[in-house]
C-alpha cells in the first residue's frame, strides 16, 4: 500500500455537530433484582443431607431385620427337629407290638371281640350275635332286615336323619 492511501486512511474526518439533547432514560420494566442464592444451596444441601441420612436408618433397619429373621428360622429348625423327635416317640410308643408287650407285662389279655347283650325287659331285639352293633346307626348294623321300632331300614344311607329331623 502506498503512503498517501494511508494518510489519507488516517486523516481526522470532519464530525458533524449536532446539539447535545438530553433524554431521559426510558425503561420497559423494572430493574432486576438478583435473588440470593444462599438460602437455596442451603435448602438443597439439607434436603441431600436428610436423603442420605433417610436411606442409611432405612438399611440400618432392612439389616437388623434380616438379623432377626435369621434368628427366627434358626429357631423354627429347632423346634422342627425337636418336633421330629417327638413325633418319633410317640410312633414308638403307639406302636401296637410295644402295646402289647406292655399289656403283657402287666399280666394283662386281650379283650377280644365286643358282645351285645339285650337286657330283660328290652324291647331291642331278642338275640344277640358276638360282634353285633348295638346302635342301628352303627356301620353294618341290621343288614339283615329292618328295625320296626325305629323304622330304619338296611336300605336307609342315613339312618339318624329320621331321628334328626324330628323336634
Amino acid at each position: 500500500m502506498s503512503s498517501t492511501a494511508r494518510a489519507q486512511r488516517q486523516a481526522p474526518r470532519p464530525q458533524l455537530q449536532l446539539p447535545q439533547l438530553q433524554l431521559p432514560r426510558l425503561r420497559a420494566v423494572a430493574p432486576i433484582s438478583r435473588v440470593p442464592r444462599l438460602p437455596f444451596l442451603l435448602l438443597t444441601i439439607a434436603a441431600i443431607v436428610a436423603a442420605v441420612f433417610g436411606l442409611v436408618a432405612l438399611n440400618v433397619s432392612v439389616n437388623q431385620q434380616s438379623f432377626r429373621i435369621s434368628e427366627l428360622e434358626e429357631q423354627t429348625r429347632v423346634a422342627e427337629a425337636r418336633w421330629t423327635a417327638l413325633q418319633a416317640d410317640v410312633d414308638r410308643l403307639k406302636a401296637p407290638a410295644r402295646i402289647a408287650r406292655a399289656g403283657a407285662t402287666a399280666r394283662l389279655t386281650p379283650a377280644g371281640r365286643p358282645r351285645v347283650v339285650a337286657w330283660p325287659g328290652s324291647r331291642g331285639r331278642n338275640v344277640a350275635s358276638p360282634g353285633a352293633a348295638s346302635s342301628p346307626a352303627a356301620p353294618g348294623a341290621g343288614l339283615s332286615g329292618g328295625d320296626d321300632q325305629s323304622g330304619w331300614t338296611a336300605g336307609d344311607p342315613f339312618p339318624l336323619k329320621r331321628y334328626l329331623a324330628e323336634p
